[in-house]
């Protein structure tokens, strides 16, 4: 007797252009998050070089707050520090009762040359 045709029956699991499609999602996803991992890299580098350049200023008017108002008026110079530059002019005001000074610090992020200046006044202690 020859065998009975058989129903056919459905298996469990997935087709292959099911495990494609999702395969193609899971790589876009995935090389979506390399390229953002790496401005974030980018972007952290920057905010480090920034950080160090406003820690050195920071560095710089903490000594002249602290030092001789008479010996530092009308004084300047500069200075390289953790690979930032600094130049600072240090400016006694009318009646020599405050200096004003001007910090302009220089810095290499991602080779292009970048500056940030700071400017305070501190007052002197009358004679």
């Amino acid at each position: 007797m020859p065998d009975a045709p058989r129903a056919a029956t459905r298996r469990e699991g997935f087709t292959l252009v099911e495990v494609m499609v999702a395969i193609v999602i899971l790589s876009i996803g995935v090389l979506g998050l390399a390229a953002t991992a790496g401005v974030v890299v980018r972007q952290m580098t920057g905010s480090v070089h920034q950080s160090v350049a406003a820690t050195v200023a920071y560095s710089r008017m903490e000594r002249i707050r602290t030092g001789n108002c008479v010996a530092m008026k009308d004084s300047s110079g500069t200075a390289t520090t953790r690979n930032v530059k600094e130049r600072w002019v240090i400016v006694g005001t009318s009646g020599s009762h405050a200096l004003v000074v001007y910090d302009t610090i220089t810095f290499t992020l991602r080779g292009k040359t970048k500056q940030q200046a700071y400017i305070t006044e501190y007052p002197c202690d009358p004679i």
